[in-house]
């Protein structure tokens, strides 16, 4: 029988309430995390945030992360909790003491929700409640329907067009360095020597172009966005460069493949035609993501209602790797790879 009401509920960060793209970043589960967070406060609990940061992070860049991702008005003043602060990491039971008296609580007064099971078991061994929340998040929260966010010229405020405009900024972390990379196959003097130097970043761009920009990203649009926004009355003319974009851009994707195949087999020649396929990618996506952002997702999102925005973002969901932290591992393992 439980002898204390539960004061407070803190939660881990990274893959619980979002993904880490990359250092100092947080892009948070939408909308999800939001009404978590905001089914705390109106059940009365305090919220709090119990984080293990890399030494080079410092508290305040945590959370400014924080911040940034929309969360800091959810947490109490005394709320926020790193290894830092505490002089131990997760899952040291101390750090979860810490937090309470931070707090003014004890342990047992808490409740702790994290993806991490041994994190759970160390909340537990301190005196919290613990919860292990599913990851990826799954179907925990009941389908809930929301208006449009912020309105502009070039945004419908749209949860759908939020979704696949982060999608997007992955995009364009990869054609960053698909330039760079341009730029040092371009200065190779002696291709018999040097392209062994670049094997691993050129197959990295043609993985990530074959296995996420299409499958995953392509197919949100055409298999979901699109036929949604025809059912609202969208004229197909209006998607016909959107399309013709996608099938350049796969017929870009498997000349380089076929490229980096040759490169790999010896024929040094194939370098030039690999990076000249690199530079009409860049071009053709700077152009196709500037046009969707700006002008096809708002069209679109103009004509969506409520109940069609929560639907294709629950779809959207469920097309790709249920898990999309791998993938953010290999575009951050790409730019270490090339110097970015």
């Amino acid at each position: 029988m439980l002898t204390h009401l539960a004061k407070a509920a803190f939660f881990d960060i990274r893959d619980t309430l979002g993904i880490v793209d990359r250092k100092g970043h947080l892009v948070p589960y939408r909308p999800t995390s939001k009404f978590l967070l905001e089914s705390m406060s109106t059940i009365g609990l305090r919220v709090g945030l119990i984080t293990n940061l890399p030494a080079d992070v410092s508290s305040a860049d945590g959370f400014a992360m924080v911040q940034d991702a929309g969360f800091a008005g959810f947490i109490d003043p005394d709320g926020f909790v790193t290894n830092h602060d505490a002089g131990v990491d997760k899952p040291h039971p101390a750090i979860y003491v810490y937090a309470a008296e931070r707090m003014g609580l004890t342990a047992q007064e808490c409740i702790f929700v994290g993806e991490n099971l041994p994190e759970v078991i160390g909340a537990q061994v301190a005196g919290m409640r613990a919860v292990l929340k599913p990851f990826p998040p799954g179907r925990e929260f009941q389908q809930k329907l929301m208006g449009p966010g912020q309105i502009s010229n070039t945004s419908s405020g749209r949860l759908i067009e939020h979704l696949l405009e982060e999608d997007h900024l992955i995009a364009k972390r990869i054609v960053v360095a698909a330039a760079k990379l341009k730029e040092k196959l371009d200065a190779i003097v002696d291709p018999a020597t040097e392209r062994f130097r670049h094997l691993r970043a050129m197959g990295l761009i043609v993985w990530l172009t074959t296995h996420f920009v299409d499958p995953f990203h392509h197919r949100k649009e055409e298999e979901v966005l699109f036929p949604f926004a025809l059912m609202q009355g969208l004229l197909p003319t209006e998607l016909a460069a959107t399309l013709q974009d996608h099938e350049q851009g796969r017929s870009y994707f498997r000349a380089m493949t076929a490229a980096y195949h040759r490169i790999c087999l010896g024929e040094l020649h194939a370098i030039p035609e690999f990076s000249a396929l690199l530079g009409a990618f860049i071009n053709l996506y700077k152009t196709h993501g500037r046009n969707e952002d700006d002008i096809l997702f708002k069209r679109i999102g103009d004509l969506l209602s409520d109940e069609d925005d929560a639907i294709m973002a629950d779809l959207i969901g469920r097309i790709g790797p249920p898990d999309i932290t791998l993938y953010l591992n290999l575009v951050a393992s790409l730019e270490k790879e090339i110097g970015s």
